[in-house]
């Protein structure tokens, strides 16, 4: 083996080994489903911190994560809110403070509870933004805000003063922006503002200038009382070693990019982040060396921390994390996100199985319930729509174009197959390997040889029947079928069918209505949305069923039964803003819990369910799953009330509400479906301290239906109440 050869395999063996797994699966901070793809976690992270191997990462989405061996595995934590944070400070391991907008946490018990900072009085508003955080023991903390105002707390975060605002800053009747904030001491800290740093030796009461340069400084960092750092535009570095008495610049960096953040370990060496991301900065004897400039990931970096003399761990972008044991030499991944754009969620037929497949043939798979996913590929040019994974090594996919193809070996290799039909079907089951069901366009056509050969199915219920959905229920290996107009199930495989009237109380809305989903937990018990996104539930096979006006939105576009009292619908948005919802239910649809997932939105095929686990695709391709159903956090319950639930006219009303546990500043929508009316109208309002909150609205003729419902906070989970119906009906004249 020549030298160099040598070097190379040296060089691949250290990185195979400092390249580290995700540890065990993040859970998102604000329902109870966990990351899949990428790890540790999707969320991008915008700041990090460090109390020894113990560190903290805070970002998007309301995203606080935990890592207690220098940033080889991370867990997340439960703040209970979905407002991005954007700092965050490790007193100790145990100890953490993190905000960002008008939220702040405080957790002294290494993250397993949190308690919300007030410094505002509703977290949903407030004039002036978190900017800013530092705290110098677990009750000693200073706020700054984003028009400069500084608030100080004794009593970690239950209540606050004002300070002196920054100089210059629009608090203080100035234009400039306030920067980073730091104390080190009950006395003394800086601050910076615009181009300048500001001393205080009064815990905020005064401050003076200690520096004026040229650019805008970002971000201050302190190794102790008398050594600190400031980072601005254009590659501004500077650094005291007197207490922040004088600051003196340091060195040039190459293309003098902004610099948004700076660590260092106790050698004075010191690691900045851009404001671009794409690369960071190394600098040696505390800003004197020559500075290295150093990509360690594709996606952006927008923190930096050191968790040893010798470890680096960097955060970015979709979560993103590399670590160096080099002192930011080289850097590995944690963990990593599988490539690719996917669009459709299926359950395999073996426990701990799910694909989710997307375009050019692509698709990734798990077997552990969705902890670990590997990315694989089909033959096709086109995108993948549909499979069927009875075992999980045997199965079938389907392609828009029509194409028809079958693995033995878990996807190593496939084989072409023939669908017997020009018309390129809608969806695939294969309730075994050898059985095959092809639906739609129109009608069913089925193999009993594993795809050799098909035959149209000549059952009178689905023989001409236009169809686009096929599944089977969760326990007792009925099928069911549907289209538009029609509902059909098979108890033989497919062989036979038979029709399963549609919803609607009357023949003419029945033949009017249009299916839009079926799912079933048994052959007797399923959900149904139509066109309008209206839930249906029958108990009876279909026989009889029940609008469920408790979901409190038309806004349904998938859905997915785990058993005959669990189940979970997509939603295109919640309290009037999209996003990645969810509604779930455990009391068989009597209440519907609001979930909000991630920030992108759920793919309407993105949902499947099978084996005790629910698989969740957004439109970023992100992969997620839950054993809970995404339950997590202590019940709350809601109810609602009115004084009258029957008026002889028009008239306005108030609708009052209960909210259990809560304490005050809880955000609730209240939803209200008029009669005749398919399209929900929303309020949200703020509960009081004793969990009450009315709202005023004006009933017409007939029926309206009023729903309240809430996503949950930092300690209790999200809840729904059940339907409230007040009906308007005129007395009926009397008769002569």
């Amino acid at each position: 083996m020549s030298m160099r050869t040598a070097l190379a395999a040296a060089l691949t063996a250290a990185l195979l080994a400092l390249a580290a797994p995700a540890g065990a699966n993040v859970q998102v901070g604000s329902s109870g489903w966990q990351w899949g793809n990428p790890l540790p976690q999707g969320n991008t992270v915008r700041a990090m911190t460090f109390a020894g191997s113990t560190g903290y990462a805070a970002g998007d989405f309301g995203t606080l994560l935990k890592t207690t061996d220098g940033g080889t595995t991370w867990s997340g934590l439960p703040v209970g809110t979905l407002t991005g944070l954007s700092v965050v400070q490790a007193l100790d391991p145990d100890t953490v403070v993190a905000g960002g907008g008008c939220v702040a946490r405080r957790s002294v018990d290494g993250g397993r509870t949190f308690t919300a900072i007030r410094f505002t009085p509703v977290e949903s508003s407030c004039v002036a933004k978190l900017h800013d955080l530092s705290f110098v023991t677990r009750d000693l903390g200073w706020l700054l805000l984003s028009d400069g105002s500084v608030r100080a707390t004794t009593d970690g975060g239950a209540t606050f003063a004002s300070r002196t605002a920054v100089p210059q800053t629009p608090a203080a009747g100035g234009s400039s922006t306030p920067g980073g904030l730091v104390f080190v001491d009950a006395r003394t800290g800086y601050v910076t503002s615009g181009q300048q740093i500001f001393q205080t030796l009064d815990g905020g009461v005064t401050w003076r200038a200690v520096f004026n340069g040229d650019f805008t400084l970002n971000r201050l960092w302190f190794m102790d009382a008398q050594h600190g750092f400031a980072v601005g535009n254009v590659g501004v570095l500077l650094s005291t070693d007197d207490g922040g008495a004088t600051w003196i610049p340091r060195t040039s960096i190459a293309g003098r990019p902004d610099l948004t953040s700076i660590s260092c370990n106790s050698s004075r060496i010191c690691m900045m982040t851009t404001d671009t991301g794409h690369e960071l900065v190394r600098v040696s004897d505390g800003g004197s060396g020559l500075p290295t400039v150093i990509t360690p990931s594709t996606d952006p970096i927008h923190a930096v921390g050191f968790a040893s003399p010798t470890r680096v761990v960097a955060v970015g972008d979709h979560g993103a994390t590399v670590v160096s044991d080099d002192v930011g030499a080289t850097f590995a991944p944690v963990g990593g996100r599988i490539g690719g754009s996917s669009t459709t969620m299926r359950a395999g037929g073996a426990k701990g199985t799910a694909f989710a497949l997307g375009k050019a043939g692509g698709f990734a798979r798990t077997t552990d319930g969705g902890r670990d996913w590997s990315s694989g590929s089909v033959p096709t040019p086109t995108e993948l729509i549909d499979a069927a994974f009875p075992t999980a090594s045997d199965g079938y996919v389907l392609d828009s174009a029509g194409g028809l193809f079958h693995t033995a070996n878990a996807g190593t290799s496939w084989q072409t197959l023939g669908s017997g039909s020009t018309q390129p079907p809608d969806a695939i089951f294969a309730p075994d390997a050898r059985t095959v069901l092809l639906v739609g366009p129109r009608g069913i056509r089925r193999s009993v040889d594993a795809g050799q050969t098909f035959d149209a199915v000549r059952s009178r219920a689905v023989v001409r029947a236009p169809l686009s959905g096929i599944a089977a229920t969760q326990t007792g290996g009925a099928i069911l079928v549907w289209g538009a107009t029609t509902i059909a199930r098979s108890v033989d495989g497919g062989a036979s069918w038979t029709a399963l009237p549609r919803p609607g109380a009357t023949a003419r809305a029945r033949r009017a209505l249009r299916v839009g989903q079926v799912a079933f937990a048994t052959a007797q018990v399923g959900l149904l949305y139509d066109s309008h996104s209206r839930v249906w539930r029958t108990a009876d096979g279909g026989r009889h069923w029940t609008p469920l006006t408790s979901v409190g939105t038309q806004d349904v576009v998938g859905m997915a039964v785990e058993s005959t009292r669990s189940a979970t619908l997509v939603s295109d948005a919640f309290d009037n803003a999209l996003g990645g919802y969810l509604l779930h239910t455990r009391d068989a649809g009597a209440t519907w819990q609001p979930q909000l997932v991630t920030s992108a939105q759920v793919q309407y095929d993105g949902l499947a369910a099978g084996g005790g686990v629910d698989y969740l695709l957004s439109d970023d391709a992100d992969l997620l799953f839950s054993t809970t159903g995404g339950v997590t956090g202590t019940s709350s319950t809601l109810a609602l009330t009115t004084r009258r639930r029957r008026l002889g006219k028009t008239a306005s009303i108030d609708v009052a509400g209960r909210l259990a546990p809560a304490t005050g500043g809880e955000r609730v929508v209240v939803s209200a479906l008029a009669a005749g009316r398919t399209q929900w109208t929303h309020r949200a309002v703020t509960v009081a301290a004793n969990g009450t909150f009315t709202t005023s609205w004006t009933v017409r003729r007939g029926t309206t239906t009023f729903v309240a419902q809430w996503t949950g906070d930092v300690a209790s989970a999200g809840a729904g109440s059940r339907p409230l119906a007040v009906t308007v009906a005129p007395p009926r004249a009397r008769r002569r």
